[in-house]
């Protein structure tokens, strides 16, 4: 994930999940082993991004700067089009997939499922609200964050215990039957 993270805005928004998620994990418990998590993740980040970073210094003159042109660094601006454009474009079935996972999983009656979908819902909240309003559409823009979700909920689905799916699935079987 880190590797596909620079300090272009729409790329930066992938890990704010993330971030949000380690700090209300340590402000709600202050275990040491959440500080080192989450001081661990801070240093994947930086390896990660340094690559373009070092590219950054290269080609447009400093670490901070980037090569894409002012379109693309305009102020938010709400549109009904580009909300449109989004709705209209194969990235809306990932999206929605992810949406639609993230509140499935919500449900889960497994601690380590739920805190993934929380997770996974605070960045596809921040990312949304970023993409919904930045003024340009790019077929290819909400992409990584609807992979990244899809990633991490069947990640966290495939690592439920067997007692929690299998509840799920009696449970299904009792309201088919009525």
């Amino acid at each position: 994930m880190c590797s596909g993270v620079d300090f272009r805005l729409p790329n930066l928004f992938l890990s704010s999940g993330y971030f949000l998620f380690f700090l209300v994990a340590f402000l709600t418990s202050r275990r040491a082993s959440l500080v080192m998590q989450g001081a661990l993740f801070a240093l994947a980040f930086l390896a990660g991004i340094a690559p373009t970073l070092v590219s950054n210094a290269i080609n447009a003159g400093s670490p901070l700067a980037t090569t894409y042109g002012g379109q693309d660094v305009t102020a938010p601006a709400f549109s009904f089009g580009i909300v449109w454009q989004y709705l209209a474009d194969m990235q809306f079935v990932l999206l929605a997939l992810s949406i639609v996972g993230t509140a499935y999983l919500l449900r889960s009656r497994d601690e380590g499922a739920w805190r993934v979908a929380l997770l996974t819902a605070m960045n596809l909240a921040v990312n949304l609200a970023f993409f919904l309003s930045h003024p340009v559409f790019t077929p290819y823009y909400t992409i990584p964050i609807a992979m990244l979700s899809l990633w991490s909920l069947s990640f966290a689905a495939l690592i439920q215990p067997a007692e929690v799916v299998d509840d799920r699935l009696a449970g299904q079987a009792v309201r088919v039957r009525s």
